[in-house]
């Protein structure tokens, strides 16, 4: 490794990853055990059966298709990485065993943890062990390699391309590095559709980073960062063929309509003059009247239905006041950051926790009253309560890690593309926010978690030394 490197003294040893690796597969395996113990849900509803109806559908046809109620047709909403995961596991352990797939969603997670390491190391050596041991034990991490959801595959695939961007500052292979950061991402995108304009973030940030702290010319930093940006839209180009080939349009996935519309009915939410226009009602039913202008024939195209809903959502969006979407983003943020991952669980044990947010009351202190109360009486709201304690507690690290980061030449460069990187996340889910839809900034998180515990460490140990 070190004969790739500019760096001769490894971040971590041998030793270390694999105590790491077993430690991360350890913990997600227990997580397991207790849902299963519990009778706790592996199945997500919706989102689950739409993938186990593709995975079903791809081990007795095939291929991935869908019904539509009265023939079987190429699938357009879902991406196909995760269901021809699930079909090559389901064949091995049966359909009933999803416990399986969690199995192995575990462990590859374990995999996550370590690139999650990397990604601090890279900024900083002193930072990947911390990076390691919070990864180990962040929460959404663990609990969501329990569900049947795209989210572990997803996050694995993202996260070593992101530590091998890192790495390629340090490397003297920059193009073997950028290339499998590439083909990491690519993956990434044929699980999840999320990541479908992130070559437009990518292509700037990633030449600023090579330029900055890889000693590479813009020019040469350019072109470099066009490899991975050049991977993604290639490995996009079979399903888009497959699907102007089937349905007529140049598209990706049916999922965009939907979330353009769900995304517009959380602003209007935000918005008094909005409701009082009754727009959320208006929107829809525009939709619908679009659609039913077309032929019986059209309206039976996937494609069809998904554009007119993103041209309607958009043309809402435009006339929305852009203070109502400043707000509508911020408070989907928030949540997304300060929500523990401990959110999921209460309902995958089927609890039904009464948490803070739909606590009724006039003021402050009479919903924090009646909250204490019903604490008192659920093990699990206290466990909660605590876990978001210390969420709030790591994004006060968080803050004083970015601080210090940004402050410092050397580590400067790796936070703002990390940072970009959430901001591009936090900017696809709009309104939307919870722990799940915050995971794709997680190794953000936790590398300014990282940063500011070592700065309040050394802040704590001169305080020390002085008052001593």
């Amino acid at each position: 490794m070190s004969h790739y490197l500019k760096t001769q003294s490894p971040i971590l040893t041998k030793q270390q990853f694999c105590l790491l690796f077993f430690a991360a597969a350890l913990l997600r395996l227990a997580y397991l055990a207790l849902v299963v113990l519990f009778d706790g849900q592996i199945n997500n509803g919706s989102d689950s059966e739409k993938y186990l109806k593709l995975a079903t559908n791809l081990g007795a046809h095939g291929s991935l298709l869908t019904w539509d109620g009265e023939q079987y047709r190429p699938e357009t909403d879902r991406m196909p990485l995760y269901p021809y995961f699930l079909a090559l596991i389901l064949e091995i352990a049966g359909i009933q065993r999803l416990w399986a797939v969690a199995i192995f969603q575990a462990l590859i997670d374990a995999t996550t943890v370590i690139a999650i390491s990397l990604i601090g190391g890279a900024i900083k050596p002193s930072w990947a062990l911390p990076s390691a041991i919070l990864a180990c034990g962040w929460a959404t991490l663990v609990i969501l390699t329990s569900f049947v959801l795209t989210d572990t595959i997803f996050m694995a695939f993202f996260c070593w391309g992101i530590c091998a961007c890192m790495w390629a500052t340090l490397s003297r292979q920059k193009l073997m590095l950028v290339s499998l950061a590439g083909f990491a991402f690519s993956l990434a995108l044929l699980t999840r559709p999320t990541l479908m304009f992130f070559p437009y973030i990518l292509l700037p940030t990633l030449s600023l980073l090579l330029w900055a702290s890889g000693g590479v010319r813009w020019h040469k930093a350019v072109f470099l960062s066009l490899v991975p940006a050049f991977m993604m839209a290639l490995a996009l180009v079979p399903r888009t063929a497959q699907n102007y080939t089937h349905y007529g349009e140049r598209v990706v996935t049916t999922q965009s309509g939907n979330h353009a519309m769900d995304a517009m009915d959380q602003f209007i939410r935000l918005c008094d003059l909005c409701l009082r226009q009754h727009w959320e009602p208006r929107m829809h039913a525009e939709a619908r009247n679009r659609f039913s202008t077309h032929s019986e024939e059209d309206q039976k195209n996937p494609v069809i239905f998904d554009k007119i809903k993103r041209e309607v959502a958009f043309q809402h969006l435009k006339e929305l006041p852009p203070a109502i979407f400043v707000k509508g983003v911020a408070l989907g943020s928030l949540r997304s950051i300060l929500q523990t991952g401990l959110y999921e669980t209460g309902h995958q044990f089927r609890l039904k926790p009464k948490f803070f947010s739909s606590i009724p009351g006039q003021h402050l202190l009479e919903r924090l009253r009646i909250f204490f109360s019903k604490m008192a009486s659920s093990v699990f709201l206290l466990v909660w309560a605590c876990a978001q304690i210390f969420t709030i507690i790591a994004f006060l690290f968080q803050i004083l890690g970015l601080g210090n980061s940004v402050r410092d030449s050397k580590t400067a460069p790796y936070v703002l593309f990390l940072v970009t990187t959430g901001l591009y996340f936090l900017a696809i889910n709009g309104p939307f926010g919870n722990p799940r839809y915050g995971l794709p900034i997680t190794p953000l998180l936790i590398v300014l978690t990282a940063s500011g515990v070592a700065t309040f460490s050394r802040w704590f140990k001169k305080y020390w030394i002085r008052s001593t």
